[in-house]
């Protein structure tokens, strides 16, 4: 009772912060999902807005890196449908790094109370060797490089780490760029009604997604072993 009565203001917070994440994404969830999920009706949509429709799938992407309400792959695809390999590529990164900034924000604010609201204890126990790891940096890129590997709670887990924001935003956007640029080529591909080229692109990133979740779930379980 003690703890609760010194940290009220950060509970009341906390609660407050949540509730309003909760209730945007129960508000937006329907209809970015059917949007997502329509492409075509979403390039309709957006090139009637110009470059304002480009902001909106950034902002999306943000919100998709901090929610996690759903698949990036889904608006990865969906900003190549609509703007093509390159320009789907840099919306999804800005997205990404402005989702990454938003996190760090928080965290550095509020510690891990706040990831607490969207990871659980075991969740975080898995990684927390990371702290310890002198390589930190290349084994950040590497786990962001592999497509299919859990990037969500590594971005929420890295600010606990003595890995600085800038850093950890190089290092990311780099590493982030051949998952998002297959994603991309394919919604490209899909607009083009290339099929037999769309469908080639995503089993191969299929597969390679398997495999690196694979060879993910390998090394966390190794380091668990040796702690």
């Amino acid at each position: 009772m003690e703890i609760i009565k010194e940290n009220k203001k950060l509970i009341y917070r906390l609660l407050l912060a949540t509730s309003i994440m909760a209730g945007f994404c129960l508000i937006l969830y329907k209809p970015f999902i059917y949007l997502l999920n329509n492409p075509e009706h979403l390039k309709v949509q957006l090139d009637q807005f110009g470059n304002w429709g480009k902001l909106f799938l950034i902002l999306i992407m943000a919100v998709q890196v901090v929610f996690v309400f759903l698949p990036g792959e889904i608006i990865e695809v969906a900003s190549g449908f609509c703007y093509g390999e390159i320009q789907g590529l840099i919306i999804c990164l800005l997205g990404a790094m402005i989702g990454t900034v938003i996190i760090y924000w928080f965290v550095g604010k509020y510690g891990i109370r706040f990831i607490n609201k969207f990871f659980n204890q075991e969740k975080l126990h898995e990684i927390s060797f990371l702290k310890d790891k002198k390589n930190l940096e290349l084994i950040l890129f590497v786990i962001f490089f592999i497509p299919g590997t859990p990037k969500d709670i590594l971005t929420y887990f890295a600010p606990l780490t003595r890995i600085k924001l800038s850093s950890f935003l190089l290092i990311t956007t780099v590493a982030r760029i051949p998952s998002i640029v297959t994603s991309t080529i394919g919604g490209h591909g899909l607009s083009e009604q290339k099929y037999p080229f769309t469908i080639a692109v995503f089993v191969i990133t299929g597969i390679i997604s398997i495999i690196g979740l694979f060879v993910y779930k390998w090394y966390i379980n190794k380091q668990q072993k040796n702690l």
